[in-house]
């Protein structure tokens, strides 16, 4: 009984470890946010002016805890535009930021400005602001409510301030209302009709969102310069810019808008499940990437590629319902799990690519990406065309001599490609090849194009094979290696014999070659790192799933 007593004990020990390293490493789910941020346009191409379009109107709040607060709302409008406050010229509604000088003598007719009248105090509420706006006399401009340090009623977009003391005065003339000159906001925005009419302004650090009103079980979308989005747009204004226009919505939402841009959605249902999962996990673990500009992540490749409810398709739709909240983990934390196109065969090492290794990205061998677009390509390159290429990143080395691989990683990757020219070298470390001739990967032989001039020996380079797949080239000069006499170290490359078995065979090394062109025969498409989307197919096509797919690509994960 004691034995069995015992051997029982040290089966609840050893669950009770394992368990507790399970929890250890259990991912907790409400890292996970309701809600994200989108730039739609900011920075190069923030906006002065934009116009929203809703087919039932507009509601205006805040979110709070998740929960959208409406403030005031604009149902009887389809179509509003925002606009930073400052100078404009134009009619009718349709009107281009002016930058001229204002004086206040000039012809001012066909113009509207950021000069305002505040007509009496601040109020409580938006109804009690709306009820004394509606009080005021039809004589004086058109009123409009304004959310900025609480509830306000402003009156004109005046051109300079004589003009907007001029005009409240008369107010406290006539009506005996309290009024003050309001002078330009770098943080304002204003909301007009189409006609040009203020309707409404508010201060951008109050994180005031617009979003279609729907009542009827629709799908509630706003429109952006004519792009349909779910959730609700604001506008953000940063220091002296133009304002930054943002989406919130969703998590899951926003998954509907980048699954089928990152993928085609007529893919098999596993791969683009496989897709929704890397995607939501990219999303989680940068979330806030872009704060500085109001925003979480951006529409573009600097984040993931987001169309809005336009790009959406049913069956990357369902990818993302059949697979929510799914998320790559390793060791308990979301992991930002990258995908590429092709991987040509063998993904990569994370440091090979960028600098720090990563344990869930190594390379794999990676069959599934042969025989399928970009899996080999081809390039060539005059020495005009790279002189030309080198000089615009500020590169000189005189004309182009010739070009080598002189470091290459593991998988088959360039570490350092370097170029030598009449006036030096110089050596592209990782992606740097890549990206200055515009290659579709780092994974490629140099080839140069030319007339044979001779044998020669100056560049006695081998290539030795070792990893099926892996070719290493190096340099036989002071190499050692093992003959029939032992160990010996190679002095003269030019006259080397090696024996195959059954002959012995010269080394024949190349002709020298003047080179007029260079020709880079690669494989893959992208970085390598992670997923190979056309990997995921085949093997989605051959009948895995998607956990397996992962599984295949991601190394010591967990997707939960």
């Amino acid at each position: 009984m004691k034995k069995t007593g015992f051997i029982t004990m040290l089966f609840l020990i050893i669950i009770m470890i394992m368990h507790s390293g399970q929890t250890a490493f259990a991912f907790d789910k409400a890292q996970i946010p309701m809600y994200i941020e989108i730039g739609l346009f900011f920075e190069n191409s923030a906006k002065s002016t934009v116009n929203l379009k809703a087919n039932d109107g507009f509601e205006i709040g805040k979110f709070q805890q998740n929960n959208f607060v409406r403030l005031l709302d604009f149902l009887d409008k389809k179509e509003v535009i925002l606009r930073k406050d400052t100078h404009y010229i134009g009619a009718g509604g349709s009107y281009v930021e002016y930058t001229g000088a204002i004086n206040t003598s000039m012809n001012t007719s066909n113009l509207q400005g950021p000069y305002h009248v505040q007509v009496a105090d601040t109020f409580s509420s938006s109804n009690e602001a709306l009820s004394f706006m509606q009080s005021l006399s039809t004589g004086m401009d058109q009123p409009y409510l304004v959310y900025e340090n609480g509830w306000k009623v402003f009156v004109g977009l005046y051109v300079h301030q004589e003009e907007a003391q001029l005009k409240g005065e008369e107010i406290s003339n006539v009506n005996s209302y309290q009024t003050k000159v309001i002078p330009p906001s770098a943080t304002r925005v204003q909301v007009l009709d189409l006609a040009g009419r203020p309707l409404f302004m508010f201060d951008s650090r109050e994180n005031i969102y617009f979003r279609g009103f729907e009542d009827k079980g629709n799908v509630s979308l706003i429109s952006v310069e004519g792009k349909n989005y779910r959730g609700a747009i604001g506008a953000k204004r940063l220091s002296a810019s133009d304002m930054s226009i943002v989406n919130k919505l969703l998590l899951e939402e926003y998954l509907y808008g980048v699954v089928p841009r990152e993928m085609p959605a007529l893919w098999s249902l596993e791969a683009l499940k496989a897709q929704a999962v890397v995607t939501r996990g990219y999303a989680v673990s940068n979330i806030g990437r872009f704060t500085n500009l109001g925003f979480d992540l951006c529409n573009t490749t600097r984040s993931q590629v987001y169309g809005g409810y336009d790009a959406e398709h049913a069956n990357s739709n369902r990818a993302v319902n059949e697979t929510s909240s799914k998320v790559i983990t390793y060791n308990g934390n979301v992991i930002s799990a990258f995908y590429h196109s092709n991987s040509g065969g063998r993904t990569e090492n994370s440091e090979n690519v960028w600098s720090n290794p990563l344990p869930y990205i190594k390379g794999v061998k990676d069959d599934f990406s042969l025989d399928a677009p970009n899996s080999t390509w081809k390039e060539v390159f005059t020495k005009g065309q790279i002189k030309s290429l080198l000089e615009k990143n500020n590169i000189f080395v005189g004309d182009v001599t010739d070009i080598q691989a002189t470091s290459v990683s593991e998988n088959g990757r360039i570490l350092e490609l370097t170029i030598y020219g009449t006036n030096g070298k110089e050596v592209l470390v990782k992606e740097r090849s890549r990206n200055l001739f515009g290659l579709k990967s780092t994974w490629f032989t140099v080839n140069p194009i030319g007339n044979t001039i001779g044998n020669t020996t100056s560049n006695s380079n081998v290539t030795i094979q070792g990893d099926p797949e892996i070719l290493h080239a190096t340099e036989l000069q002071n190499q050692s290696i093992l003959s029939a006499n032992g160990v010996t170290k190679i002095t003269n490359p030019s006259n080397i014999k090696i024996f195959d078995g059954k002959n012995y065979r010269e080394i024949a090394f190349s002709s020298a070659v003047t080179a007029e062109s260079f020709e880079f025969v690669g494989k893959g498409f992208g970085h390598g790192l992670g997923m190979s989307q056309y990997g995921a197919k085949k093997m989605a096509e051959e009948g895995y799933n998607y956990m397996q797919i992962l599984a295949h690509y991601y190394t010591g994960i967990k997707v939960e």
